[in-house]
């Protein structure tokens, strides 16, 4: 497994706790995956919108989508998938001209955007999304059927205070970095509690990886 192309992990979320098995456990993976963020590691150019001093991590191409959010999958480390994401997204998209990294491809990078922003990801192929932290501190939008509606919440957001907390889903405390799509599909409500501390908060399980062993 050494030399791992990272950029390729988009495509098998099925199996992150091989993946982290494979790079030595825990630690080993957050140390390689820390290496992704350092700004200037790659010498090539990356394309048009791009943040200059890039990183391995190519924001501005799908199959480096799922990376950042690998913290999730370490038990504590959930609040560096919530850097990385602000970072990305403050460094690589702007209004105006040439507002995203590389080419939308149909909206694939506004979607990208836009999901970290509501403060969840989808993991591909699965039912579970990813616990990130909102952008907004108030937002409400229908799913399912029959005017259901998901509520999300962030008390104390500013700038400098968008880790997570804590956090409820539908009145109850959660300590785990994901939840299922079951949590949401008829409604419901996040509430975030958010801060500048880099707060482990997660300590429950980790997400799951319906492929390993398989």
């Amino acid at each position: 497994m050494e030399g791992l192309p990272w950029e390729y992990t988009w495509s098998i979320p099925q199996d992150i706790k091989s993946l982290v098995s494979l790079m030595g456990g825990n630690m080993a993976t957050e140390k390689r995956l820390d290496l992704m963020f350092v700004p200037g590691l790659r010498t090539t150019d990356l394309g048009v919108g791009v943040a200059s001093g890039t990183t391995l991590f190519n924001p501005g191409n799908e199959p480096s989508f799922f990376t950042p959010f690998i913290y999730n999958y370490l038990p504590g480390k959930q609040y560096k998938s919530v850097n990385q994401s602000r970072v990305n997204i403050n460094e690589n998209y702007a209004t105006g001209d040439k507002g995203l990294p590389g080419n939308s491809d149909a909206g694939a990078m506004d979607s990208w955007m836009l999901w970290q922003m509501l403060g969840l990801y989808p993991v591909v192929s699965q039912p579970v999304y990813l616990i990130l932290s909102p952008w907004f501190e108030d937002i409400s939008f229908p799913v399912g059927e029959n005017g259901k509606t998901l509520r999300i919440t962030a008390e104390n957001l500013a700038d400098d205070g968008f880790y997570v907390q804590s956090l409820k889903v539908n009145g109850k405390t959660w300590n785990k970095s994901w939840l299922t799509h079951g949590d949401i599909a008829n409604g419901g409500r996040l509430e975030f509690v958010l801060g500048s501390n880099m707060t482990v908060w997660d300590t429950g399980a980790v997400p799951p990886s319906p492929g390993h062993g398989a």
